[in-house]
């Protein structure tokens, strides 16, 4: 990890937190990275989904494999964002981890996207230095730009103006290593969510945008090992955690994605494929 951190902490069994929302796919995908982490790190490795919705399949999957599961009311909740965001509303709720009340006694948590698969331990950065508010890895694009040069927001009848952080490289959310204790101080978490209400409307790519742009510099620099797609040269021999963000593991024949599906896109789907009961090989082998 880069500078940036406050004191290194001892061997700390940190939660790794999964969000989701209906969609059945996500259902799949978070059984096997919670079976991919367990065969790395033991079966009680600690774990959180964390879920907004009531759809009875979604729940009972969840038990079944034996998740703990946090059902938790969004502030960024479905009547409050707007229409474009509804298909990942479960990507919303990373933003709240830290007034989760299941996670309330957590310093610091992992969260990771479902369509995660862990190929290698992670002691190394739960053991390592704590960000001052986050960590994430960097994104395989351009820097981070935006047709505003700043966002305003009203918070406790106080304005407010955040400036575009402006040369950075884009963060990836996918994978964010959270300060919770920090983000909780001085509601800093409160003053996030009261501008990203006020301005998703005006950020593209949702979620991971509203991050870059509210925390923009201060947010620590993670290295690639820690969020690896699979279609990166190094992800067979260097990746920790595998990230299926571009073509998911079922994807084998959209032309959209031909382009992601190299490297080890193939090898890094059969280890997922073999995580998967017959049952569910027929189902996501069905969704491609």
């Amino acid at each position: 990890m880069s500078s940036g951190c406050a004191d290194t902490y001892a061997e700390r069994k940190m939660k790794v937190v999964f969000c989701i929302d209906d969609n059945p796919r996500y259902l799949l995908l978070l059984k096997v990275a919670v079976r991919s982490l367990r065969a790395l790190h033991g079966p009680d490795a600690p774990c959180l989904c964390v879920y907004a919705g009531d759809k009875q399949e979604v729940l009972e999957g969840v038990t079944r494999e034996g998740i703990p599961l946090a059902r938790y009311r969004p502030r960024l909740s479905r009547d409050l964002l707007p229409p474009e965001t509804h298909a990942n509303i479960g990507c919303f709720l990373k933003l709240e981890l830290a007034l989760v009340p299941e996670l309330a006694g957590d310093e610091a948590v992992l969260y990771c996207d479902a369509d995660m698969l862990f190929q290698r331990p992670l002691d190394a950065l739960f053991n390592g230095p704590l960000p001052l508010y986050m960590g994430m890895a960097r994104e395989k694009t351009a820097p981070f730009y935006h047709e505003y040069e700043s966002l305003a927001y009203e918070f406790r009848e106080q304005r407010y103006t955040v400036p575009m952080p402006f040369p950075i490289w884009t963060f990836s959310s996918g994978v964010v290593l959270f300060n919770l204790a920090r983000l909780r101080r001085r509601d800093l978490i409160g003053h996030f969510l009261a501008f990203s209400l006020q301005n998703v409307g005006r950020i593209g790519n949702l979620d991971q945008s509203l991050l870059n742009y509210f925390f923009g510099k201060r947010v620590t620099r993670l290295e690639d090992r820690w969020n690896c797609p699979p279609y990166q040269a190094d992800c067979l021999d260097a990746g920790h955690i595998v990230h299926f963000h571009g073509p998911k593991p079922w994807d084998v024949r959209s032309a959209w994605a031909e382009d992601l599906r190299v490297n080890h896109f193939e090898a890094m789907r059969r280890v997922w494929l073999g995580y998967l009961s017959e049952a569910e090989r027929a189902q996501a082998e069905a969704w491609g």
